[in-house]
C-alpha cells in the first residue's frame, strides 16, 4: 500500500475544499433537527386534514421519541443514501476516464492505495456527518420528548452506517467493472460508459448489443424472481 497515508491526506484535503464537505453533513444535520419536529407535527397535520372532511375522525397516539427516531432512520434511507451515491459516483472511474489517475499513479502510489484512499475518505466523511446528524436528532428529541431513545437510535444508525459503507464499496466496484473492457462489452455494466459515449456522439449501435441484451435479461430475471419470492411470503 505504497503512498496510502499521503494520498488519503490529499483526498481529505480535497473534501474540505469542495462542496462535498457541506452537502452530506448539512443534509444529515438538517434531517437530525427536523425529524423530531416532523414527528411532533404529524398528528396535528393529519387531524387538520381530516377536519376538512365531514364525518371523518382520525385518532393518532401522541408522538414519542421512538416516532422521531423512526422518522430520522426513514430519512436516512430515502435521502441520504441517494446523496451518498451521487457524491461518490465516479470517484475512481471518473479520475480514470479523465486521465488524472494516470498522473497520480506514475508517482510512488500503488493502485491498491489509490482505491482504498478513495473509499476510506468517503466513509470517513459519512461517519463524521452521520455522527453530527445523530447528535442533532438526539438533542432535539431531548427538547421535545420526555423519554429518551438515544441508545437504541445510536445502535440503529450504526447498523445503517455499515450498510451505507457497504454501498460505497459496491458502487466503487461496479463503476470500476464498467471500465473493464470485457465487462463493458459483454454485460449491462457497459451501459454506464455508453451513456457518456452517447452524450459525446461516440456511441455505436453495434457496441450496444450485449449491454442491452444482458440488461433486458437481468430485468426479466429480476422481475420474475421478485414475483416468485413475493408469492411465497406470508402477508
Amino acid at each position: 500500500m505504497t503512498g496510502l497515508v499521503a494520498f488519503l491526506r490529499k483526498e481529505l484535503t480535497e473534501i474540505r475544499r469542495t462542496w462535498r464537505l457541506w452537502v452530506i453533513p448539512g443534509m444529515l444535520v438538517f434531517l437530525g433537527l427536523t425529524s423530531p419536529v416532523i414527528a411532533v407535527l404529524t398528528p396535528a397535520l393529519v387531524h387538520s386534514m381530516a377536519a376538512t372532511q365531514p364525518g371523518v375522525v382520525i385518532q393518532l397516539p401522541a408522538p414519542t421519541a421512538l416516532d422521531a427516531s423512526g422518522q430520522f432512520l426513514k430519512n436516512l434511507d430515502q435521502f441520504v443514501l441517494i446523496a451518498v451515491v451521487i457524491a461518490g459516483a465516479g470517484v475512481v472511474s471518473g479520475e480514470r476516464s479523465s486521465g488524472t489517475a494516470i498522473l497520480v499513479l506514475t508517482k510512488p502510489l500503488s493502485r491498491g492505495a489509490f482505491v482504498i484512499a478513495k473509499i476510506v475518505s468517503q466513509v470517513m466523511l459519512l461517519v463524521a456527518a452521520t455522527a453530527l446528524g445523530t447528535a442533532a436528532c438526539v438533542g432535539m428529541m431531548a427538547l421535545l420528548f420526555d423519554g429518551s431513545n438515544a441508545p437504541r437510535l445510536v445502535t440503529a444508525v450504526a447498523l445503517w452506517l455499515l450498510y451505507a459503507s457497504l454501498l460505497v464499496v459496491v458502487m466503487t466496484l461496479t463503476l470500476l467493472f464498467s471500465n473493464w473492457s470485457p465487462a463493458a462489452h459483454y454485460s449491462f455494466l457497459g451501459l454506464l460508459p455508453a451513456m457518456h459515449d452517447a452524450l459525446t456522439g461516440e456511441s455505436q449501435a453495434s457496441s450496444l448489443g450485449w449491454p442491452l441484451t444482458t440488461a433486458a435479461a437481468a430485468i426479466a430475471l429480476g422481475t420474475a424472481a421478485t414475483v416468485r419470492i413475493f408469492e411465497q411470503q406470508e402477508l
